[in-house]
Order: structure tokens, then sequence, then C-alpha cells
């Protein structure tokens, strides 16, 4: 419980900035690519630390990781506003703090991944993920509404404190747990052996390798769609940085990504894994395209709810299966390794694509050009062969 209230809070306060800070940027240099960029910055990071992280996190306690990566993220963003409130704040210093703030996350996901499954047993990790995510996605539907509210108040560099506050919250919360949340290993081995087994570990279990593949076309599609939303939105529908509806935007994919986390369990115990992956695949490619072609708000905001509930369906499904198949002195390794190739590789590279076909076409046409990482991802899922050990993976 205390882990899953840290969480919440913690995104409450992100899904704030995830609206703030691409409004700063863009408002501060009207530009797309630069707007791109910040998005981009914001998951690159797991490119550059994700091995490392993962090899050195399942070495440290990962309750005193949580806890540093926490404190160190409320520093970094409590310095927006006080630049702003100074008129000091540049393009530049939002490029810095959007950065430093994912490498920070890089080593708490990395903790974090490891916490939940030494937290709860093995046939209650599909729900506990569910609890985790669903909580999350709750917070994130009325977080992005209260954001537009928050800016056209305090502006855009005021909003971002309370993210920085959110993170105070989260790491006295995480300080709180009492129960271990790793079990002693032998750290004598050295460290590069550590990265070469986790990376052995992803490529030779196949289940955990083909499920990567598929997350990460997946990301490259929502890197396109996370870091042209402002932008569709000024674009579209002519909604400016301090107009409520920009709220409206993000919060449909939290009501989807909430509808996600209720239909995962009762999905799990009926279908196999690779079909609840599959389902989302699919349902993710048709409505890109459909957000793309979107004539009226009412429809992108029908589309961006089935977006975020497609989203959810494949990202906690993918890591719920490499929590169970991956054993426990592994689990900060090979999570942090997936999450680098999808979420540190294929969302920079969906984000920057996405953002130089805006410049050089429109948001629209960038959007459909996206979604065909989607489409890959639905024939790899649709064509490969089912694998021994994917059989041995039960999410029920």
């Amino acid at each position: 419980m205390l882990l899953w209230l840290a969480r919440l809070i913690s995104t409450a306060g992100t899904a704030v900035t995830a609206v703030a800070l691409p409004v700063l940027m863009y408002s501060l240099t009207g530009s797309a690519v630069d707007t791109a960029a910040l998005t981009a910055l914001t998951a690159g990071p797991y490119a550059l630390f994700g091995l490392l992280a993962g090899a050195v996190v399942d070495r440290m306690q990962r309750r005193v990781v949580m806890v540093c990566a926490d404190l160190v993220s409320a520093a970094l963003l409590a310095s927006i506003p006080v630049a702003s409130w100074c008129h000091w704040l540049t393009p530049a210093q939002l490029l810095i703090v959007a950065g430093a703030c994912a490498s920070v996350a890089v080593w708490f996901d990395a903790a974090n991944f490891g916490a939940l499954p030494s937290l709860v047993s093995r046939n209650d990790l599909v729900r506990a993920n569910s609890a985790v995510w669903s909580a999350a996605m709750a917070v994130q539907i009325a977080a992005p509404a209260v954001a537009g509210v928050l800016i056209a108040t305090v502006g855009a560099a005021g909003s971002v404190a309370t993210d920085s506050l959110s993170f105070v919250s989260s790491a006295l919360l995480v300080r709180a747990i009492i129960r271990p949340l790793n079990a002693a290993r032998d750290t004598r081995q050295p460290l590069l052996a550590d990265i070469r087994e986790g990376l052995r570990f992803l490529w030779h279990q196949r289940t955990v390798r083909l499920f990567t593949a598929l997350g990460l076309g997946q990301a490259i599609s929502a890197g396109a769609v996370s870091s042209l939303l402002v932008v569709y939105a000024y674009q579209a529908f002519s909604i400016t940085g301090d107009d409520d509806r920009l709220g409206l935007l993000f919060s449909a994919g939290g009501v989807g990504a909430l509808a996600a986390t209720v239909l995962l369990p009762p999905l799990a115990r009926s279908i196999p894994p690779r079909a609840v992956t599959l389902l989302g695949l699919a349902t993710g490619l048709g409505v890109l395209c459909a957000l793309a072609l979107a004539p009226v708000l009412w429809l992108a905001l029908v589309a961006l709810g089935l977006w975020g509930m497609a989203s959810i369906l494949v990202i906690t499904n993918g890591i719920t299966v490499r929590q169970l198949a991956t054993p426990e002195r592994l689990q900060g390794r090979v999570n942090v390794t997936g999450r680098m190739l999808s979420y540190g590789l294929g969302e920079p590279t969906g984000a920057l694509a996405a953002g130089l076909l805006a410049e050089a076409t429109t948001v629209r046409i960038a959007l459909l050009i996206c979604s065909i990482p989607m489409g890959g991802a639905v024939l790899l899922a649709w064509r490969a062969r089912p694998s021994t050990d994917e059989h041995n993976v039960q999410l029920a």
C-alpha cells in the first residue's frame, strides 16, 4: 500500500508536468521540433544508462535507490518555477531538466521493477500491476485537466512546482516501507559480467525477447503521439496553452488507460499473453489512424481514449510477462533493458521522427506515417511461432 500510494502521488505530479513542459517549450520557441526534442529527452537516458543502472541496482538496496532518486528529481523540477519567477527560464534549461529527471528515473525504475515482485506473490502479480496502473491512470484522468486550470491561473512554470512536491512525498512513503525490497545476493561477480548475464537472458528467453520486440514497435508510435499532442491541439483545433480543452486531450488517454487496467486481469485469465498484446496493438493501430484523421474534437478525444486503453494493455501485459519469466536476481537488469529498448530507444526515435515530419508536412500526416511501426508489431505478433517457454508464462 505504501508503494502504491507513492506511485499514485508521484504520477499525479508527473502528469501535470507532462502538460506544462511542452506548453512552456512551445510558448518559448513556437517549434514542433523543439517540443518533440523535449519528449525525446525524457526517454533518451534509458539508452545511455539502462544497462548500467539495471546491473548496479540489482546489487543495491532498492529502497535507498528509490528514495534518493525521488529527492534528486524534486530538486531538479523545483529549479523551473524558480527560474521562471526570476525571468531566467530558457529552452535550454527545460531540455536540461527534462533530460536530468529522465536520467534519474532510469535508476528509480531499475529498483521499482524488482520491488513489486518482492512484495506480492506470483499469483497476485497481475492484480498488483493492475492496481498500480489503474490508480496511476485514474490520477492521470484528472491531473491533466487540473494542469490546464493551473496553467491558466499560475502559469506552466508554477504548475511544475506540484511535481516537485509529489516526488518529496513519494520519497517519504517509500522510506516508510519496512519489508525488504530485494533478496541478498552474491556481488563478487564483475559488473560487466552482470550486464552480460542480463542481456543473455533477455535474448535467449524467447518469450521475453518477443514481447520486448512488440513493445519496441508500440513505443515508436507512442513517442510520436506524446511528442505531438500539444502541436496537434494547436494545429488541428486551435487549442492554445491557456485553453482548458488542452487538459481534456491529455485526460482522454487516461480514461482509456484506466479501462485497460480493469480489462487486463479477466483478459489474462481467458486468453494467452500474446493474444492480449495483439489485441492492444491492433486496436492502437486503428485508433492512431483515426486520431490523425479526426475532423472534430470529440472524435479526437474518443480516439485518444482508445489509444490510451490499447497502449496500457500492451505495456502492462509486457511488463508482467517479463516479471513472471525473470528470476528475482535478474529483475532490475532484464526489465530495465526491456524498457531501455522500448522507452529509451523506441519513443525518442518516434518523437524525433514525428517532429521532423510535422515540420516538413502537417501534424496529421506525421501521425499517419508514425503508425507504420505499430503495423509492423501487429504482423510480428500474428506471425511469430509460439515458443515452449511462452506457454509456461501464465498471467492469471
